[in-house]
């Protein structure tokens, strides 16, 4: 299905598609005096879009092959100077109409690098830029058994394509293992196996340009179960010296898988044989983070891509400045059906609470800890310095209380997401 919504009598010349995603991007690109197409999905395309966008291209059909030939035929048309998006499952889509129309952008083999987590595993750079990691792609059950008996006890199972820590499996004991082995029979080549790294994790959001790449923040990860995080704070509460080791590495590896353009996300975990890239994307952070780097650095990565695509001024903020601190913190609840919520107004009265979201209500389902999207919302927190955000983010959610009533018995080693 097409669905088309024309603002203008005809396209000025620098035409950009933008693909998912919500309103700010694309709004941006028209204040930069662009003609904007929207890519996505009816459901994702509000009220909202219609004014920040000139036209937009709703596909029921979501298959990169459906996208390549339809934007393709409108290309023809309105002649698109970039391809565009800050969502996941857009990422290697974009790339590939961005090369097969042979425009400007980040080299396909480096989004597919980002993308795919056993190319970046494989690939050359990591091992000078990012410390070498163990890793083998999961072709049957008898991979994980020799995997685990090389590098033992704990290990980590995740999809080669996942975000969000979605179906990511901490194996740490005999059960995790047959659940491991359960997976890699019903995804063969679909999975990967790494080596667990220990140490506290952090993030690495910043933003290229002709090939530098500028660091907005460094961001501290807190993670619960199957490491599903459950708070950030920016700025990381580290020493100068572990500041500077981690932009350095995340610098490294982003010079050695080829990005040229656009921001990055880069998770590293600072292991006792030093910092370890565990993934890296080419868009902002989830999770909230890019608020919290607006809020702290004053500049939305949203807004700087947008000038980018246009040719305008950046406009990046000056290294090492920061208005303030901010922080968010998830909310987690027992698995089950919810029977009873309470405690948001009094959280988003609290004092340096800048945003709520409730993301469960009277009769939604929690499930078991094993991605994101079993999180149950999320308060946002600015203060004077990191400990005080976090403070407050954290206190303000623990005025809220999601109370359920377990649903019937499931066995949640068995359940793929």
């Amino acid at each position: 299905m097409t669905d088309t919504a024309t603002k203008t009598d005809g396209p000025p010349p620098a035409a950009v598609l933008v693909m998912g995603g919500g309103t700010r991007l694309p709004a941006a690109l028209r204040a930069h005096g662009m003609y904007v197409v929207y890519g996505g999905t009816r459901g994702e395309f509000g009220p909202g879009h219609r004014d920040a966008c000139d036209e937009a291209l709703l596909l029921a059909d979501d298959s990169p092959q459906t996208w390549l030939r339809r934007a393709l035929l409108l290309h023809r048309e309105l002649s698109f100077q970039r391809v565009v998006t800050v969502r996941e499952r857009f990422l290697t889509t974009a790339a590939r109409i961005t090369d097969a129309l042979g425009l400007t952008g980040n080299p396909l083999t480096t989004v597919l690098t980002l993308k795919d987590k056993a190319l970046m595993r494989r690939h050359p750079g990591m091992y000078d830029s990012a410390g070498s990691v163990r890793a083998r792609v999961l072709r049957g059950p008898e991979d994980v058994d020799d995997f685990v008996a090389s590098a033992g006890l704990p290990v980590v199972v995740k999809p080669r394509d996942g975000s969000g820590s979605e179906g990511v499996l901490v194996v740490r004991g005999e059960a995790d293992v047959a659940t491991a082995r359960g997976r890699a029979a019903r995804q063969p080549e679909g999975l990967l196996v790494e080596e667990f790294l220990d140490g506290p994790e952090f993030s690495v959001e910043s933003f290229t340009a002709h090939g530098l790449h500028h660091v907005l923040a460094v961001t501290e990860k807190f993670t619960g179960d199957n490491a599903v995080e459950v708070g950030h704070v920016v700025p990381a509460r580290i020493d100068s010296s572990r500041r500077e080791e981690l932009e350095a590495t995340a610098r490294g590896f982003l010079d050695a898988v080829g990005l040229t353009e656009g921001p990055a996300h880069t998770e590293i975990i600072l292991t006792p044989r030093g910092p370890r890239v565990v993934e890296s994307h080419n868009r902002p952070g989830g999770d909230g983070i890019i608020d919290l780097v607006r809020h702290v650095r004053g500049v939305d990565i949203r807004d700087l891509l947008a000038a980018q695509v246009a040719g305008a001024p950046l406009g990046l903020p000056t290294p090492g400045t920061s208005h303030r601190a901010a922080a968010t913190w998830f909310l987690t609840a027992d698995p089950g059906r919810v029977t009873r919520v309470t405690g948001w107004d009094e959280a988003a009265g609290r004092p340096g609470v800048v945003d709520v979201s409730q993301d469960v209500r009277l009769g939604s389902t929690v499930n078991p800890l094993r991605g994101s999207e079993d999180r149950c919302g999320a308060v946002t927190a600015v203060g004077a310095d990191a400990d005080e955000a976090l403070d407050r983010a954290r206190h303000a959610m623990g005025l809220v209380h999601v109370t359920t009533e377990p649903d019937a018995p499931a066995d949640d080693h068995e359940v793929l997401r």
